[in-house]
C-alpha cells in the first residue's frame, strides 16, 4: 500500500476503493449512499479499518472525497480515459444519500481525525511524529483535508429532509453555465 499525497485519490487505498465503486455504479443511473457503504464494510479489501487506528486514506475518505466530486460538478476527471461504456461515474443522474448513511461517514471521518492526532501525540515519547508522513506539511495537509471533508458533510446534514440529492439536475446545470455566461459578458 502506497500515497503519494493527502487525498484518498493519492493513495492504492483510496483508488482500490474508487475502483470498487466504480464496478457497482447501477445501470440505471441511480447512486446510493446506503448502498456504496454496505459494498464498502463488506468487501474484504475495502472494509474500513477501526476509526481508532487513525489510518490516513481509508475507503470512507474515498467515497466522503466522491460525495464532494459530485456536488461540485467535477466528475468527469473520474472515468477511465478508454471508452468503456459502462461504469462511468458522469452517467450518474441522481446520487442519494440519507442523512444517517451522512452521519455515518462523517462520524467515521471525524474519529479517524481525531484519533489520528491522539495516536500521533502519543507517538512522539517513541520518536514516532507527523502522524507517520514523511514531512511535516502532508501531516498538516490531511489534517486541513479531513476538516474540509467533515465540514461539507456537516453543509449536507444541515440542509433539510431525510435525504440528499448530490446530483444538480441537468437542467440547474444549464441554466447555471447560461447565467455565469451572462455574469462574464456583463464584466468583459
Amino acid at each position: 500500500m502506497g500515497s503519494w499525497g493527502i487525498t484518498a485519490f493519492d493513495s492504492d487505498a483510496g483508488l482500490d476503493a474508487v475502483n470498487l465503486i466504480r464496478e457497482k455504479l447501477p445501470k440505471d443511473g441511480k447512486l446510493g449512499l446506503e448502498n456504496l457503504i454496505k459494498e464498502l464494510k463488506n468487501d474484504s479489501w475495502n472494509k474500513p479499518p477501526k476509526a481508532k487506528e487513525g489510518v490516513s486514506h481509508t475507503s470512507p475518505m474515498a467515497l466522503a472525497e466522491i460525495m464532494v466530486k459530485f456536488l461540485d460538478g467535477e466528475t468527469e476527471h473520474m472515468d477511465y480515459e478508454e471508452d468503456i461504456e459502462d461504469n462511468k461515474f458522469c452517467s450518474i443522474d441522481s446520487f442519494l444519500a440519507s442523512k444517517d448513511s451522512i452521519l455515518w461517514l462523517r462520524s467515521y471521518l471525524s474519529d479517524t481525525l481525531q484519533y489520528a492526532i491522539k495516536n500521533e501525540a502519543d507517538g512522539e515519547e517513541y520518536g514516532w511524529k507527523w502522524g507517520g508522513w514523511f514531512e511535516e506539511k502532508n501531516w498538516i495537509g490531511w489534517q486541513r483535508h479531513m476538516k474540509a471533508l467533515i465540514s461539507r458533510l456537516d453543509e449536507l446534514l444541515a440542509l433539510p429532509g431525510d435525504r440528499v440529492e448530490l446530483v444538480e439536475p441537468e437542467e440547474l446545470r444549464v441554466e447555471f453555465a447560461a447565467m455565469a455566461e451572462k455574469i462574464c459578458r456583463i464584466y468583459r
